[in-house]
């Protein structure tokens, strides 16, 4: 099954551009040309991670988003040294960064990688190969997630989980990580039984998604749906889900787009995005608990995930409390209520007084402060009024 939209024809470009690249290395390394004059790229990712230094176990500086303008003064191992500022630098992964003559210049490496990662050393679940000249295993269910390393066709491994069109694999040497659909033939692996107590609801994780009339890329075009929409289904055909669209038409999703989520009971009128795609569950509602009133939500999510401001607004407060929010971030937003971002793995890249626009990334989560596992709190506030989130989030129709 193959379903078009932006972000497939962007990894599928990508792979094309690899390709080029390639061939151009044949003929000499630009790195020599960068040291000459600084240039400029666009990021082509939906979100990329800006690093302290070239490398996955750097530290996370900032976030850009797709589109972004970047001036490139170094190249070092298929990663960008930037500009971000006055004096400001950083490193971002040169895949994900097309430069001004629309290639990019990620030098390819001749290392060859041992015959004992091609295998994977578990099956019990059924196995996925890789089909292209390589694949991304990445951190998490998602294209936002850092890279772990690059696997090569051929590569083999055992499934252990499954998160909408994504798999999450371990390889012969051990690593860990998910990959694509798109990019593996899946083998053995049988879907497991729904339980009667998941939620049939689904989040979109692509910039935007299409939705048909019928389960298939040639059928008509009913609508776009956006990033971080959730949506209640009624049925599953050929790996489509059937959903109902804000305007109230019926339409069919490609599954490849999107991931499960449970335990997600929602009341409001849809005035609001999601904010973070890799959502698990609601582990605490707002209200009364155990004799207490929670004024938030708590919203389960790993450790790592892209937090998202869910409206636009400008940033009013950063702190850190030990013994309560951790590391929190204060947005007012243009309707006049503040919420609150808290237990954010770091101290947010973001600034008191910059604007945000709905779907910016504005931190990651973590559990900071008083916290007992990785989660976001979202809190809602006007002027004295406590508000319950769920209030502004689309409403699920049956």
């Amino acid at each position: 099954m193959f379903c078009g939209n932006n972000a497939v024809r962007r990894a599928s470009a990508a792979i094309a551009v690899l390709l080029l690249t390639a061939t151009v290395s044949l003929m000499g390394t630009p790195t020599e040309a960068f040291a000459a004059s600084q240039i400029k790229g666009t990021v082509t990712a939906d979100y990329l991670n800006v690093r302290s230094g070239p490398g996955l176990n750097k530290s996370i500086l900032n976030v850009i988003k797709e589109g972004d303008t970047v001036v490139i003064v170094k190249t070092e191992n298929g990663w960008y040294k930037i500009k971000r500022g006055n004096n400001k630098y950083g490193w971002v992964s040169a895949d994900y960064v097309k430069t001004k003559n629309g290639t990019q210049t990620t030098k390819k490496t001749t290392a060859t990688t041992k015959k004992s990662q091609s295998t994977s050393s578990v099956n019990t679940n059924g196995t996925v190969k890789v089909t292209g000249s390589y694949t991304n295993l990445r951190k998490g269910a998602g294209f936002g997630y850092a890279v772990i390393k690059k696997i090569k066709k051929g590569t083999t491994g055992a499934i252990l989980q499954k998160n909408g069109s994504w798999y999450k694999i371990k390889l012969k040497d051990s690593k860990v990580g998910w990959v694509n659909k798109q990019y593996v033939k899946v083998s053995g692996y049988k879907e497991p039984a729904k339980s009667e107590s998941d939620d049939p609801i689904i989040i979109i994780n692509a910039s935007s998604v299409n939705v048909r009339s019928k389960p298939s890329t040639s059928s008509s075009l009913v609508a776009t749906i956006r990033h971080n929409e959730v949506y209640e289904y009624s049925e599953i055909k050929n790996g489509w889900y059937k959903i109902i669209t804000p305007s109230g038409a019926n339409g069919y999703v490609c599954g490849d787009f999107v991931s499960k989520f449970k335990s997600y009971a929602v009341k409001g009128g849809g005035k609001y995005i999601w904010p973070t795609q890799n959502a698990t569950r609601i582990s605490t509602y707002f209200g009364k608990h155990n004799g207490r009133t929670h004024y938030g939500l708590d919203i389960a999510a790993p450790g790592g995930s892209q937090i998202i401001a869910v409206a636009d607004g400008k940033v009013v407060k950063k702190s850190y409390t030990p013994n309560g929010f951790g590391n929190l971030i204060i947005i007012e937003q243009n309707d006049g209520i503040r919420a609150y971002y808290a237990h954010m793995q770091k101290e947010s890249f973001l600034n008191i007084g910059d604007q945000v626009k709905v779907g910016d990334t504005i931190g990651i989560v973590g559990t900071t402060g008083k916290s007992t596992g990785n989660h976001l709190h979202l809190e809602f506030r006007k002027g004295d009024e406590r508000i319950d989130p769920l209030d502004f989030f689309p409403k699920m129709k049956k």
